[in-house]
């Protein structure tokens, strides 16, 4: 049994509106049968067994619903491709002048019969039934706000919180859109929604609204008392501007109090993150130019005093290694001295706050440090970067990649070398396990490597720790709780040691001036362990777990990009277009970001409308004789075709892939039986050596007419796209017939004799050669897409 969630209104919501009871209002005491949820509503939290109902659960299973309402299941028909055949015969065709009616006219025609619609409507609660029956959220809000508005005057007009935020969301990703929209909706004018934002002055300093807010929301929701301090500079652009409404100029470097003459280059915001739930916000903001470490510690011990008032524990503060704000720790009082090591501040000597450096800068620097540098020393040997390189190279010259996401891009990164994944895809463990297997695999490039191996692998352990996301991950990316944190504390313990021995030319490169990415890894592994057993193991309402995400400054990133994305796009704000951007953004709660140095750790929603539109083959008697002459001419070629040795193991590995997609579309035993194999059976071919390799429990192992059909399938693409240049005509369907003539012309099968019964299905395809046809397309399409990519990337040019 689950009780009704009536402290989510909008959850709370969705369980009403799917349960179909008219005039139900739940109360503390009602409760819904577990029956109603499936296994995927459920979740079980880290280092507990019992089974708990997710927060955003809606309740889909009701086997005793009438069926007027039930949701019909839509049968898609099957659409039959037929090939067309032209007619060569020279006949004239009369042409007819018709008069087409402008675009103004079916303008002006749809105009009025969507008013008649809406003066035609009924206004009774039966029509209302049915619209909240079949609708739900935005579209709901906008029918229900047309009818009830229809006959009332536009300036007597009340809008609802849904139509308010809806409005608000589009004027900001828009104004323009919005401007449209309103045409046809009755929607406040974009001066209401102004003068809404105006009820808060956005003036640069601490946001007194904001800790209003905060002290309010503390006392009914206690899990806003454990929170991380972010902060970091966003640049803006360097202009002086007049403000009418406030009589003054703005542009200036200001603090909240006092004037200066100079002018601003970036904009300082401080951020509280909470480290329980989703919930995150700006306290405050300053237009600076270069701030010194001594006015950024005044302002940071303000901002933790101002929260801990208001009732919020500041755990952390986070940012980038910028020396600034390496001396701002210092003289809060941190020691970054290696030997003597203090993570740790106090404000007013009573709030213990603990020092953190960005994990993600931290990982990007280490990448840059290596590529610079060339060669670091460690105990076990050289790390190079060259190693890194001659991977890159191989992969291209193989034309397929071992499992990992390496190209030029990210050996030539300095034109993105702010985005974090290039760094993590980098220095990553698909990186380490393809120059390990090539190692052992005797190639001469990969020569004394493991020394770049263990490096590779353990910083990429250590970003999947300090970067933990979500709570029922596995392995090093789980959380931090009581099941795990010794293992996590002797995985900082031993990777603290290792860092500390690298070396560069001789000397320790903690000490040189690369040693930023070895400090910031230190310095946060010490106080992520240090705020892990406070807060796990603390006498009063101890947490169950950390995600170490929380403390990170992606949150600031993301909240960066939101304001870059006011109106579109401007990646280069003033100060007044950064504080209109705030202001909305406080207001307003469903902005998101796609583009940025960071991945925006949202989940999308499906589009609204999925436009398709299917395309019958055009394919005349002629050109289907050409066709076959050009697949007998292509199996001549086909014949001196040799695939490589790593080239084979790649094409299982891919194999592998498509067939576990294939397999969750299967209902027959049989065709999944004839798609799989165990690796014991695979005697036959060295190409599951690497899969295994990389294997760790849950990557497929094909059988031998599988890996047959894939080979020949790469065979033909080099054939016809890398040999003869064929990029448009026919393309696909010259790889697949050249494959499934040359596969017939040897067995006369797909796959083996007596594999799978026979189809008796009268008028149908057999499996065999739906599985044949199903496997193509899969590696086909992955196929192009990988060599469009090779050749866009071998056209740009890396600086």
């Amino acid at each position: 049994m689950s009780s009704f969630p009536l402290k989510r209104p909008s959850v709370l919501e969705k369980w009403i509106h799917e349960m179909k009871r008219k005039n139900f209002k739940p109360s503390e005491y009602s409760y819904l049968c577990s029956e109603h949820f499936t296994n995927e509503d459920y979740q079980i939290r880290p280092g507990a067994n019992v089974k708990w109902l997710k927060d955003v659960a809606v309740p889909s299973v009701f086997k005793e619903f009438p069926q007027h309402l039930q949701k019909k299941k839509v049968v898609r028909r099957l659409l039959q491709r037929n090939p067309l055949v032209e007619n060569n015969c020279d006949i004239s065709v009369d042409t007819v002048d018709i008069q087409c009616s402008s675009s103004t006219n079916f303008e002006n025609n749809t105009k009025s019969l969507v008013m008649r619609i809406k003066k035609n409507v009924p206004m009774s609660d039966d029509v209302t039934t049915q619209l909240e029956e079949h609708f739900g959220g935005i579209p709901l809000a906008l029918l229900l706000h047309e009818r009830k508005t229809k006959k009332i005057e536009k300036n007597a007009i009340r809008y609802s919180d849904s139509m308010k935020e809806f409005a608000k969301t589009l004027f900001f990703y828009s104004p323009r859109a919005y401007r449209y929209v309103r045409t046809h909706f009755r929607l406040p004018h974009r001066s209401n929604i102004r003068s809404w934002m105006n009820t808060m002055e956005c003036e640069p300093g601490f946001l007194e609204r904001v800790f209003n807010f905060l002290k309010l929301e503390i006392t009914q929701k206690t899990w806003l008392q454990d929170c991380s301090l972010v902060f970091d500079s966003m640049p803006i652009r360097k202009q002086l501007i007049w403000e009418p409404d406030k009589g003054k100029y703005a542009g200036n470097v200001e603090f909240g109090v006092g004037e200066s003459t100079d002018l601003a280059t970036e904009v300082l915001v401080i951020m509280v993150v909470c480290l329980t739930k989703q919930f995150k916000c700006p306290i405050a903001f300053f237009y600076v130019n270069k701030i010194n470490s001594s006015v950024l510690s005044t302002l940071l011990s303000t901002a933790i005093v101002k929260l801990h008032e208001v009732g919020i524990q500041v755990w952390n503060v986070t940012c980038d290694g910028a020396s600034a704000n390496i001396q701002c720790f210092k003289k809060l009082g941190c020691s970054f001295d290696i030997d003597n090591l203090n993570t740790k501040f106090t404000i007013d000597k009573s709030i213990e706050v603990y020092s953190m450096f960005d994990t993600c800068h931290m990982l990007k620097l280490a990448r840059s440090s290596l590529a610079d540098k060339q060669i670091i020393q460690s105990k076990n040997g050289d790390i190079k970067w060259s190693y890194l390189c001659s991977l890159n190279s191989f992969q291209n010259e193989l034309g397929l990649k071992f499992a990992n996401k390496l190209t030029a891009q990210h050996i030539y990164y300095r034109n993105s070398i702010m985005k974090v994944k290039l760094a993590a895809q980098t220095l990553s463990s698909g990186v380490a396990d393809a120059i390990e297997y090539l190692c052992q695999k005797g190639e001469p490039s990969f020569t004394n490597s493991q020394a770049t191996v263990e490096f590779i692998r353990k910083i990429d352990r250590l970003f999947d720790i300090l970067n933990s996301r979500i709570p029922f991950s596995k392995g090093y990316k789980s959380p931090i709780h009581a099941g795990n944190i010794n293992t996590i504390v002797s995985v900082f313990n031993d990777t603290t040691d290792y860092l500390k021995t690298l070396k560069c030319d001789g000397s320790p490169l903690v000490l040189g001036g690369r040693k930023m990415f070895i400090l910031g890894f230190i310095v946060t592994m010490s106080s992520t362990i240090q705020i892990a057993y406070k807060l796990l193991y603390r006498s009063q309402s101890p947490l169950k777990f950390i995600l170490t995400y929380k403390m990170s400054q992606d949150h600031l990133e993301i909240f960066f990009g939101c304001v870059r994305a006011r109106g579109g796009s401007n990646n280069n704000p003033n100060c007044v277009q950064f504080k209109k951007s705030l202001r909305q953004l406080l207001f307003t709660k469903n902005i998101t970001v796609e583009n940025g140095n960071c991945s925006h750790f949202v989940i999308p929603g499906g589009d609204v409308l999925d436009f398709r539109c299917e395309k019958r083959s055009l394919i005349t008697e002629d050109s289907e004789n050409i066709f076959e002459s050009d697949i007998n001419n292509y199996l001549d070629i086909l014949n001196s075709v040799q695939l490589g040795e790593y080239t084979g193991e790649i094409l299982d590995y891919i194999a592998g892939y498509i067939v576990r997609s294939i397999c969750k579309k299967l209902v027959c035993p049989f065709c999944v039986g004839i798609l799989l194999s165990f690796q014991s059976d695979h005697d036959y071919t060295a190409g599951i050596q690497f899969t295994s390799f990389v294997n760790r429990g849950k990557l497929k192992i094909v059988s031998e007419a599988v890996s047959l059909i894939i080979k020949e399938l790469e065979k033909s693409f080099h054939t016809i796209v890398v040999i003869k240049k064929i990029l448009h005509k026919n393309v696909k369907q010259s790889i697949i017939m050249l494959t499934k003539k040359n596969i017939l012309n040897k067995n006369s099968l797909f796959f083996f004799p007596n594999s799978h019964p026979v189809n008796v299905d009268l008028g149908s395809p057999s499996h065999e050669y739906s599985l044949f046809t199903a496997i193509s397309n899969s590696y086909i399409n992955i196929r192009m897409r990988h060599y469009a990519k090779e050749i866009n990337s071998r056209e740009h040019k890396y600086c």
